[in-house]
């Protein structure tokens, strides 16, 4: 069995291009080297991430995730065990503007949506990242509410 879970966090500050794509190089590397795939999604100052693979693996990680000091208001909101992985790599997704050239591991997910049959919980956390007001860092003053 492997591990899946999903949390989100805030960035301590908003990361430019060049951060992310720092970011994008760093984790793809790690995260291949340790077996673990999945998405990270970064918008308007907040992450979201899919991580699954080995249990050990998908923990430590996360525990990393949890003291880095570049992360705040990090909160588990889906933990669970899975036959195979949902992922076969894993890839971030952000914000890159106009440009032509994609670096590997970018994933279209922001701009292009999600074409996956998969109905779990996970999954339909990242899409409600990717369209809800609510998921932006100052939802919680009030700004969204009606």
């Amino acid at each position: 069995m492997l591990l899946s879970l999903v949390y989100m966090s805030a960035a301590d500050e908003p990361f430019d291009q060049d951060r992310l794509d720092a970011l994008l190089e760093h984790a793809r590397a790690r995260n291949a080297a340790s077996g673990l795939s999945g998405l990270l999604v970064y918008k308007d100052g907040r992450f979201m991430q899919l991580l699954e693979g080995p249990e050990a693996a998908v923990l430590e990680t996360y525990q990393r995730i949890i003291e880095d000091p570049r992360h705040t208001d990090v909160g588990l909101l889906v933990e669970e065990r899975i036959h195979t992985p949902r992922f076969g790599e894993w890839t971030m997704a952000f914000d890159r503007g106009h440009e032509a050239a994609l670096p590997d591991g970018f994933d279209t997910f922001l701009t292009d949506g999600d074409r996956s049959a998969d109905t779990s919980k996970a999954r339909a956390l990242l899409r409600w990242f990717r369209t809800h007001p609510m998921a932006a860092p100052d939802a919680a003053l009030g700004k969204h509410r009606r």
